[in-house]
């Protein structure tokens, strides 16, 4: 058989597009070798086995939703779909991950049963996964020192419903089936103990992440033209910096 030919028939079952005896037959015709065929077997369990593992890694509220309601048969078929529409590409294999949000919210056949958030849930995920997996920068070695700056893994993301309120203020046993629909902008950054964080962001914190990124000064002018007193100003700018999401020199927080 030509190498083309054998990768013709091999690709497809390390996908999970065709099954264990369509490609033994093909490799081998109507009586396959031992142990050759039970070992591709077992190679082809290790593929799908990957493909599960790196989702059910990172998108674990996810999971948690489709388990509940329709179920594991479900979560099964959506592992399977997504890398039929996107094969692994990376070598780290929780970054083949990168594109099931927006599967989710378009491509997807969507199985019956699957929450209207599940995507935007998706989001929320990978960007947990992200503040914590991503590399140091070089920027953050000395939050205290230098000018104000963001920490290098925040992340600003707006969703059409509360996830936060529902992850963080119930148990799991009494979490109601879905969240409440309400627009929320979430904030994902990395803490100064290397652990990921996220909380709802309000108005004026934008606004000072904004001027920080623009290197606009934080002081009374500011605060005249954001319709705040400087006191909250000073307070809000405050509470991000000890949070690790603002880095930088204390002294040139606004006094």
């Amino acid at each position: 058989m030509k190498l083309t030919d054998f990768y013709a028939h091999i690709a497809p079952f390390l996908l999970g597009e065709s099954g264990h005896d369509v490609v033994a037959a093909a490799l081998w015709g109507r009586d396959p070798p031992q142990p050759d065929a039970e070992r591709l077997r077992i190679y082809g369990r290790f593929c799908q086995n990957h493909r599960a593992e790196t989702l059910d890694g990172v998108f674990t509220a996810c999971r948690r939703v489709v388990l509940a309601s329709p179920g594991a048969a479900a979560w099964t078929q959506l592992i399977e779909d997504y890398f039929r529409a996107h094969p692994m590409h990376h070598f780290e294999l929780n970054r083949n991950g990168e594109h099931f949000a927006d599967f989710l919210a378009g491509e997807c056949a969507r199985p019956p049963g699957l929450p209207p958030f599940l995507a935007e849930l998706a989001d929320l995920d990978w960007w947990e996964w992200q503040v914590i997996s991503a590399p140091d920068e070089p920027s953050d070695a000395e939050p205290g020192h230098g000018p104000l700056r963001l920490h290098s893994t925040v992340e600003v993301r707006p969703y059409a419903f509360d996830f936060v309120r529902w992850l963080d203020d119930y148990a799991a046993a009494d979490r109601p089936p879905a969240p409440e629909a309400e627009p929320t902008t979430v904030l994902f950054w990395r803490d100064g103990d290397l652990e990921g964080r996220r909380e709802k962001v309000v108005p004026l914190e934008m606004m000072i992440l904004k001027a920080v990124l623009e290197s606009v000064p934080l002081d009374r002018d500011l605060a005249a033209r954001l319709g705040v007193t400087a006191e909250a100003l000073a307070e809000t700018a405050a509470d991000l910096h000890a949070a690790g999401v603002l880095l930088g020199d204390s002294a040139l927080l606004p006094g």
